[in-house]
């Protein structure tokens, strides 16, 4: 089993090596971890807690204490609200700082970083979310959504199927399968994607002729 990476969230490489050997081991002993790892027993046991105090792991009382790794799908969404949060804090810090930006118009492919960038932009949303989104990115940013959901309007139908029914009632029903997902974000940004798994393209953008092209389209879809 791979090491899963967890330094680009804040974690030490020593506990990004202790939480993947939790996931395979189950619940363990420091000392069954450090036998496992190869690690010192001080520095398992020093990898343990700094992953208890994350929440990425849990310890049980006892003697000798076991610790079990947190759920990765809990971890996840424990990692995506702090980044969020994170993120919320820099844009309006940058908002205070900054002159008005320059439009900017990016792309980016693969269905994983597609949906981390729509995470993004949804769960900042604070006034509305108008458009369509493809059912293969709605339950991979459905917290994002549902964070979205507590501040703003959602105007969003989905484009085919999804593959259960969790989070259906933030949409405002279906379009044909083959509909691209066109996302208009508080009025300012688009996001754009079409194609399925790793041929994901989307396209993300502030300019104002692109943003008024999605009104437009928006309301022919309607």
């Amino acid at each position: 089993m791979a090491t899963v990476d967890l330094t680009p969230f804040g974690f030490t490489a020593t506990e990004s090596v202790v939480y993947s050997a939790l996931l395979r081991l189950g619940p363990a002993t420091g000392y069954g971890v450090g036998r496992a790892t190869r690690l010192a027993r001080a520095n398992a046991y020093g990898a343990l807690e700094g992953l208890v105090s994350r929440g990425a792991a849990q310890r049980a009382a006892g003697r000798p204490a076991q610790y079990r790794p947190a759920d990765p799908r809990a971890l996840l969404a424990r990692l995506a609200a702090e980044q969020g949060e994170a993120l919320d804090r820099l844009s309006h810090a940058l908002q205070d700082a900054s002159h008005p930006a320059e439009p900017e118009t990016r792309t980016v492919g693969g269905a994983r970083a597609v949906a981390n960038v729509m995470q993004q932009l949804v769960a900042r949303a604070t006034g509305s979310i108008q458009g369509i989104v493809g059912a293969e990115l709605w339950r991979p940013t459905l917290p994002a959504w549902r964070r979205a959901a507590t501040r703003a309007t959602i105007d969003v139908r989905l484009a085919g199927q999804a593959a259960d029914t969790e989070g259906e009632s933030l949409l405002k029903g279906s379009v044909a399968a083959a509909t691209p997902t066109v996302l208009l974000i508080d009025d300012s940004q688009l996001l754009t994607a079409a194609g399925a798994g790793e041929q994901i393209t989307a396209l993300w953008s502030s300019h104002p002729l692109l943003l008024t092209l999605a009104r437009v389209a928006l309301r022919n879809l309607a």
